[in-house]
């Protein structure tokens, strides 16, 4: 019977009908991968025992539970060798439709016929699946025995969108356009091929570049691992990191650095000197451990990894076998007086992204500003309040803050509450009682609401509360002004202002947190226009005060460069330092700075002695019935 099914069965169909072996894609390599000597410097059989830390890379692609994988790595660590590995995996193993993306075109058309044809046709377990037809290999398109292998380039919407794929690979997202002509991003079109797929697989390989690029953000989506390696000499495991690298630093040659190898690595627990032929030995014991797990002197990982489908590696170039110590401090030091150079290093190097910070505010800094008086009680030297309101869909965080001469300030309240009466409450019908024995009652004289979500709501608040509360929507640069006003309530007719409609007020973010951030300075070097916090803040104002920095953007096609408040981290909430923003901006409509100045006794002319500034020492031109 069964030589009968020999004569019955071509070799193509018993190929077809063939079972993938119970091999990861690591084993498949070391047994069937073979490296082109025009391709590597190392040809010859592959072997996962020279980058050890691939392995966890690759051998995620065959761990059923896994469906994405990011890898944001160095330049020269092998990762685009270990996303071969997988493909030669799929062509020889578990054969489905596949789409590798580049760039552009031109990328793919390169990637195709210098790296994967030559792949192919050097290891015997994937050249007997390509066919013996000449025009089944194109530099777009390969057909094989049992599936087709296309590419193309990160610019082509048709290319990307056209046919149904099992498997995806994406390399170099960081270089990809943001859209791809008209159509969405070139990531969006290229997965939502893969819909009718359960078994589907998608990796996404980079090195990074800002924060706004797209191997970042979906390393953060991921279990995010990094690679832990023990010291050779106390055996405490640690992530490879730049700051380890030593080197005399009176020795300023790039060049005597790197040929005479005079950098060496400092471990962290002990520092003891790791030499660069102990590297080795430390990434063969290396682990990979995911965010919020940790790994103890005996190599055991510890703590709960988030269960995720999202596989995400970092790995910097300090893992690379190719690379010694003094390689890297000599590329640091030959790049760290050029802008440009350094961006290199920072991302095709270290593996970072990019930023020039210009500014940033720690919490426990912050929280040094806070002096002895209670929440919710006005300080003396207060003349007016401000508020500010940050809508979310289900709940809203509130500041009020507390105005005096010389631009200083005393924060009154911080608080979330989760309904609108609650808003109206705190904001609008609660006078504050001042710390001192006047027995005076401050109302909040104008509250900025932010208008981003829940919008038509802002705006009905903001009319049966018009003479206290303005709808406000921020943005980050206004052309040299603080704020401009564009009317919301208009005639359909005619599109002009309907009398005592709604009006929308523009702030400029950037020129508050700016103000803000020089006043935080102020306080902390004792200088004039204080900022003041109530004793006991909170450690969520104080967190999301802080979750906001001010970085340096490069745009190296024009030569110009930017400054732009981001957050800190993704997924920051920024709620409370936004609160302060609109606070801030109320100040800034009332006037607040331009006319403290003269409101000193010491500069009042006689006329404005007997008149009085228009915000008058005493309290009672702000109280309100409420």
């Amino acid at each position: 019977m069964i030589s009968q099914d020999k004569t019955i069965w071509t070799e193509a169909e018993r190929q077809a009908w063939k079972r993938p072996e119970r091999i990861t894609v690591s084993q498949w390599a070391d047994q069937y991968r073979y490296l082109n000597s025009v391709t590597s410097a190392e040809p010859g059989r592959w072997k996962t025992s020279r980058t050890p830390y691939l392995q966890g890379i690759m051998d995620a692609f065959t761990d059923p539970f896994v469906e994405e994988i990011t890898v944001m790595a160095a330049s020269q660590v092998g990762k685009t060798e270990g996303m071969f590995n997988m493909l030669g995996y799929i062509i020889d193993q578990d054969p489905g439709p596949t789409l590798v993306v580049l760039p552009r075109e031109n990328d793919a058309k390169g990637v195709s016929y210098n790296r994967v044809l030559p792949m192919i046709q050097g290891s015997p377990a994937l050249r007997e699946h390509m066919s013996l037809k000449g025009d089944d290999i194109t530099k777009l398109e390969y057909h094989f025995d049992r599936m087709i292998l296309f590419f193309a380039g990160s610019n082509s919407p048709a290319d990307l969108a056209s046919r149904p794929i099992r498997y995806l690979f994406l390399d170099e997202i960081d270089k990809y356009p943001r859209f791809s002509g008209r159509e969405a991003d070139p990531i969006k079109l290229a997965t939502e091929r893969q819909k009718t797929f359960w078994n589907k697989k998608t990796i996404k390989v980079s090195t990074p570049t800002t924060r706004d690029g797209y191997i970042f953000r979906e390393l953060e989506k991921s279990d995010q691992r990094k690679f832990f390696a023990p010291c050779p000499h106390c055996g405490g495991y640690q992530i490879l990191l730049f700051g380890q690298i030593k080197w005399p630093k009176e020795e300023r040659s790039t060049e005597k650095i790197r040929n005479e190898r005079l950098a060496w690595y400092e471990c962290e627990h002990c520092k003891e000197r790791i030499e660069d032929y102990q590297k080795h030995q430390m990434l063969a014991q290396g682990k990979w451990v995911a965010k919020g797990c940790s790994i103890n002197e005996k190599g055991e990982i510890v703590g709960d990894a988030i269960k995720s489908k999202h596989r995400g590696f970092w790995i910097n170039s300090l893992y690379s076998p190719w690379l010694t110590w003094s390689d890297i401090a000599a590329e640091f030091l030959k790049s760290k007086d050029y802008v440009e150079l350094l961006m290199n290093f920072v991302n095709s190097w270290l593996a970072e992204i990019w930023e020039e910070k210009s500014s940033k505010t720690k919490p426990d800094e912050v929280a040094e500003l806070a002096l002895s008086y209670p929440k919710e009680v006005v300080p003396e030297g207060v003349v007016v309040l401000t508020g500010g309101v940050d809508v979310q869909k289900d709940h809203f965080c509130l500041s009020i803050r507390g105005w005096g001469y010389g631009q200083e300030s005393w924060l009154i309240l911080a608080t979330r509450v989760e309904e609108w009466s609650d808003v109206i409450r705190v904001m609008f019908k609660t006078s504050y009682p001042s710390q001192s024995d006047s027995g005076d009652l401050f109302p909040v004289r104008l509250t900025c609401i932010d208008s981003g979500h829940r919008t038509s709501e802002v705006y009905e608040i903001c009319r049966q509360w018009r003479d206290v509360a303005r709808p406000i929507k921020g943005q980050q640069h206004l052309s040299g002004v603080p704020f401009k006003v564009s009317n919301i309530d208009k005639f359909p007719e005619t599109g002009h202002m309907i009398p005592g409609g709604l009006s929308l007020w523009h702030i400029d973010t950037s020129y508050f947190k700016d103000k803000i951030t020089r006043f935080v300075q102020n306080t902390k070097m004792d200088n004039p226009g204080g900022w003041h916090l109530y004793k006991g803040i909170h450690e969520e104002y104080l967190k999301q005060f802080c979750a906001e920095h001010k970085i340096i953007i490069r745009d190296r096609k024009k030569g110009k460069a930017i400054e732009e408040w981001r957050p800190v981290t993704a997924h920051a909430a920024t709620h409370f330092f936004d609160t302060e923003v609109y606070s801030t901006a109320a100040a800034e409509m009332l006037r607040v700075f331009s006319m403290q100045a003269q409101a000193e006794p010491n500069t009042q002319t006689p006329q404005e002695s007997k008149s009085g500034p228009w915000i008058h020492k005493q309290n009672n031109w702000v109280k309100r019935n409420g």
